[in-house]
């Protein structure tokens, strides 16, 4: 199998884990929200080291894995990081991009799901590969199941807009997207670096009807969304153990408040039964930081 990129893992790791909030509890098919803040220092957001655990994983997000071989093959590190900030700060001015870079880092890094496609290293100027999903990966699970998971990233100042943004976009994806990423997939396989048994793994996914008769899969869909927190004055005279506190209570709130609002988002677009990764992560000032972390990771 594919090896997880430890970059990845550690990029992950510098997200701070919240308490898990759930979708549809007690029904047969659950979904678990997991919660994740940057890193607090002074009752502030820590960007600076936010923008530094990404930096460890630009690389791996920008170019294909036998792109990143060839350059460590030939201990080609300095060129292999300035290709990988090239193609990033072509597409700066795309504000999703620095969702999508998250929502992989968190499916590879924390839910341990290598990327199957590098759409960063495919898009052109016209952006004809970026009209699927934001991201493909895989992940088996524990029963032997896999799932191919298709990614969505939204950041949107309120919590619930993002959602019904991105449930809209799974919706339309569904209904006439997939065969094109599918095919986009088959063509880019051996770009990718993948021996043969995750090629073979692969293609399995991609084409159920061509799949041995064990080989059981499903579609899932991973789900990043950013939102915007407002932290009052009065509550930065706290002292530095309650802010802590207060300002987790604060992120579990606003996502606990949404929980039957996302639910009814799921029922109207028709999605209940869908399996879902859903990942959700506050940001102060979220166009400022946007722009500035945009910044940091292509400077």
């Amino acid at each position: 199998m594919v090896d997880i990129s430890q970059n990845v893992v550690q990029a992950a790791q510098g997200f701070v884990p919240l308490q898990d909030v759930t979708l549809f509890s007690g029904k047969a098919s659950p979904t678990t929200m997991k919660l994740f803040m940057p890193r607090i220092n002074g009752r502030e957001f820590d960007y600076i080291a936010m923008k530094d655990s990404l930096l460890e994983a630009l690389t791996d997000y920008s170019l294909s894995r036998r792109t990143i071989q060839r350059y460590i093959d030939c201990q080609n590190y300095r060129h292999m990081t300035d290709e990988a900030r090239a193609k990033f700060r072509t597409y700066l001015q795309n504000k999703g991009e620095l969702g999508e870079f998250i929502l992989f880092v968190l499916l590879e890094g924390h839910l341990h799901a290598p990327k199957i496609l590098s759409k960063m290293a495919l898009k052109t100027d016209n952006n004809d590969y970026v009209k699927g999903s934001d991201g493909v990966h895989f992940l088996k699970l524990s029963s032997g199941r896999y799932h191919i998971i298709f990614g969505e990233s939204k950041l949107y100042a309120d919590l619930t807009s993002g959602f019904h943004d991105a449930f809209r976009s799974i919706s339309a994806f569904i209904s006439s997207g997939k065969e094109d990423e599918l095919r986009l997939i088959s063509s880019q396989i051996d770009n990718e670096g993948f021996d043969d048994e995750d090629k073979e793994i692969i293609t399995q996914l991609l084409y159920p009807a061509r799949a041995k008769a064990d080989f059981k899969s499903s579609d899932a869909f991973g789900i990043f969304v950013g939102f915007e927190i407002t932290v009052p004055d009065e509550k930065l005279r706290l002292k530095e153990d309650d802010f802590e506190r207060w300002i987790m209570q604060l992120i579990a709130s606003e996502v606990t408040s949404r929980v039957a609002t996302i639910e009814r988002q799921i029922e109207s677009q028709g999605l209940q039964g869908k399996n879902f990764y859903v990942y959700l992560m506050p940001f102060t000032n979220l166009d400022e930081t946007r722009g500035k972390l945009l910044e940091g990771l292509v400077s």
